[in-house]
């Protein structure tokens, strides 16, 4: 019986190495390569730029806001039509543009603002996610821009970005003006 026992427990953790084994393997081949990632420091916000590039998918544009000293802004997904509601967009080029909706995480939950009125309001560091749209392949430079108003300072936030796709390679940066 202690036989048994013994077989049986040693099969148990072999089986338990072997399955951790093959989870960081696929982690490995799963995780995105980020190249030339920015961050733009504000006293109530940083912004963390990068482009996540999976093999065999489209590449996706992420964004990172984590907030500080209770600042918020409003959510793309307002219903409501608020003046500087969290907005992305790239300009109008022929090669590349925004796939599908922009993926928000957390979801922002609806709430009522001291009018009544529903809204969406940002309290917490969340990560936007959003789909490029390649037509090319040859190399390319885009720019694009996030917009949003941070509160309690009331100030409408304009922060430029650059895309471009150069011997193989997605890149992000901060434009040069």
């Amino acid at each position: 019986m202690r036989k048994l026992t013994l077989i049986l427990i040693i099969v148990f953790i072999s089986f338990s190495f072997y399955s951790i084994q093959k989870q960081t393997e696929n982690n490995k081949t799963d995780k995105p390569t980020i190249d030339n990632e920015f961050t733009i420091n504000d006293d109530y916000y940083n912004l963390h730029f990068s482009v996540e590039n999976k093999a065999n998918q489209k590449p996706i544009l992420v964004i990172v806001i984590e907030l500080k000293k209770d600042a918020h802004y409003i959510s793309p997904f307002a219903k409501l039509d608020f003046t500087g509601k969290f907005y992305m967009d790239l300009g109008s080029y022929k090669d590349v543009d925004f796939k599908s909706e922009i993926i928000e995480t957390p979801r922002s939950e609806e709430t009522y603002n001291n009018a009544g009125h529903p809204v969406n309001l940002i309290h917490i560091n969340t990560t936007y996610r959003q789909e490029l749209n390649i037509k090319t392949l040859q190399n390319f430079e885009v720019f694009g821009r996030v917009r949003f108003t941070i509160e309690p300072r009331c100030t409408l936030e304009e922060h430029p970005f650059m895309i471009s796709f150069k011997d193989g390679k997605y890149e992000i940066s901060s434009p040069k003006c």
